[in-house]
Formats: structure tokens, C-alpha cells, sequence
């Protein structure tokens, strides 16, 4: 299965079914993201439960800190 990840094509494991699925296959910390799938922000609580479809367009923001 593949996705657009940021813009580029991302093929996705096996295994990964949801977008928590896919934020471990990134090892990303999901407290410092947003994450957009098809012009939708998802909220972070969902990710569990939000599924991965083939072709889905997906768009991974991280918080940055400075000062």
C-alpha cells in the first residue's frame, strides 16, 4: 500500500492500518505533531482509530521550540 507523505510517495508496511500505526512506523512522538489526512486535521486522540487507505494524502507537521 502507498500514500503521499509530505508530498512524496510512502510505501506503508504491512501492518500498518491506522495513522498511530503509521506514526510508530515513523518513530515520531505523537504529542509534537500534527497530522493532516486528505485537507483534514485529524485530532491526535483519533489516530487509534483513524484509518490508511491506499492513496490516502497525508501531511506530518512537527512543533518546533525556540525562542
Amino acid at each position: 500500500m502507498q500514500i503521499r507523505l509530505n508530498g512524496k510517495a510512502y510505501p506503508l508496511a504491512e501492518h500498518t492500518k491506522t495513522l498511530h500505526d503509521l506514526i510508530q512506523q515513523l518513530n515520531i512522538d505523537e504529542e509534537v505533531v500534527i497530522i493532516e489526512q486528505n485537507h483534514q486535521i485529524i485530532d491526535r486522540f483519533r489516530y487509534t482509530d483513524t484509518n490508511v487507505q491506499p492513496g490516502d494524502v497525508v501531511e506530518i507537521v512537527h512543533f518546533v521550540g525556540g525562542g
